[in-house]
């Protein structure tokens, strides 16, 4: 199979080397080397199911290029490369779809934030990013997983999935239930603000987690997985970046007691994140930044508890209540986060001051 593919990208007799790449679970990811030369590359087959549309990922992929190779830059993206026949995604005899990117020799990425400079270069590098996309109107690109951090969307699933009870799960979690409902009016009101154009839809990350980044020493360099940027809110790419960098522990840690929010990682980041942006953002945004970390946390939490009382159809899980501890865990963070609510607004409104004093 691959052998087909690197005849699309490389002249008769190039003699390549390939290995399994990475720890990715939707793409498959081979590193390729040209036997004899420096040059390396990442190939990918795109997996259609998770993103229906790769001709769309691609051309997305294609725009930033034109951007962010436009002279010099503090980050990058992984450059992705046309075939012999000047096409960007390829398509195999079975239709599967591949696309060749750059390999960064050098680089190195992280799983989880440990380190207070882990936080500020995470922050500095989406933040960088999204300034940088704020010149694009979001109507010229196209969803890359249609309702991915939607919240009528996501609520919609889980009033679904409790009217169907399919796996008979319902009677025995009414205090997670209530969790989620009590806080569901709060958060429709980001989408309200969202809706009357307070809160402008740009293009942003939506999948902001600190392994999207490549790291050289100790800054970080390049971003990656670029498979679902596209139109969203800056709360997006704020919230759930937060979401994973500042919780103290694993998103299935089963010891709820372990669970809190980092307000030191919370404050690294967003100094790093909001300096880069403050010039941009309207009043409404500025004025509920706070909310973003619960509301993704919230977004996520309703998605496993919806996955778990449909009989954990869509997640992978090692043991009956995964989903469950799962969910379970967002509740805990969410309630360390609300603790915490009005040192994060001073923390904000500190950030924001300074940056336009400067």
């Amino acid at each position: 199979m691959l052998e087909s593919i690197f005849k699309k990208y490389f002249v008769e007799n190039t003699e390549i080397a390939t290995i399994p790449f990475g720890n990715g679970h939707i793409n498959d990811t081979y590193l390729v080397d040209i036997v004899g030369k420096k040059e390396k590359y990442i190939l990918q087959k795109i997996n259609t199911n998770v993103f229906p549309d790769p001709d769309g990922i691609v051309l997305t992929h294609r725009r930033l290029q034109e951007l962010i190779f436009e002279g010099e830059r503090p980050y990058s993206i992984a450059r992705i490369y046309p075939n012999l026949n000047g096409e960007y995604l390829t398509r195999d005899e079975a239709g599967r779809c591949w696309r060749m990117t750059a390999y960064i020799d050098g680089s190195f990425s992280i799983d989880t934030v440990k380190t207070e400079w882990q936080a500020f270069e995470t922050g500095a590098a989406f933040g960088w990013f999204a300034k940088t996309c704020s010149v694009f109107n979001p109507a010229d690109f196209r969803e890359a997983i249609k309702n991915f951090h939607n919240l009528s969307f996501r609520l919609g699933q889980l009033y679904q999935a409790i009217a169907d009870d399919s796996a008979k799960r319902l009677h025995s979690i009414p205090e997670v239930i209530a969790f989620y409902a009590e806080r569901e009016n709060r958060m429709k009101q980001i989408q309200d603000l969202v809706d009357q154009g307070k809160i402008p839809t740009r293009i942003v990350h939506n999948d902001t987690k600190i392994n999207n980044l490549l790291f050289v020493g100790n800054k970080a360099k390049v971003i990656i997985d670029l498979d679902t940027v596209g139109p969203g809110i800056l709360y997006y790419d704020y919230g759930d970046a937060l979401r994973t960098s500042a919780c103290t522990t694993k998103e299935d840690e089963q010891d709820l007691t372990k669970v809190d929010f980092n307000m030191v990682a919370f404050e690294q980041f967003s100094k790093a994140y909001l300096q880069q942006l403050s010039n941009i953002l309207t009043k409404e945004e500025k004025d509920n930044f706070h909310l973003a970390p619960i509301l993704l946390t919230y977004i996520m939490g309703i998605r496993f508890l919806a996955d778990y009382l449909n009989g954990d159809t869509y997640y992978k899980t090692k043991y009956p209540d995964h989903n469950l501890v799962r969910s379970m865990v967002q509740m805990q963070l969410i309630r360390a986060i609300e603790r915490r609510e009005n040192e994060m607004i001073q923390i904000i409104q500190s950030i924001l001051s300074n940056s336009h004093c400067n």
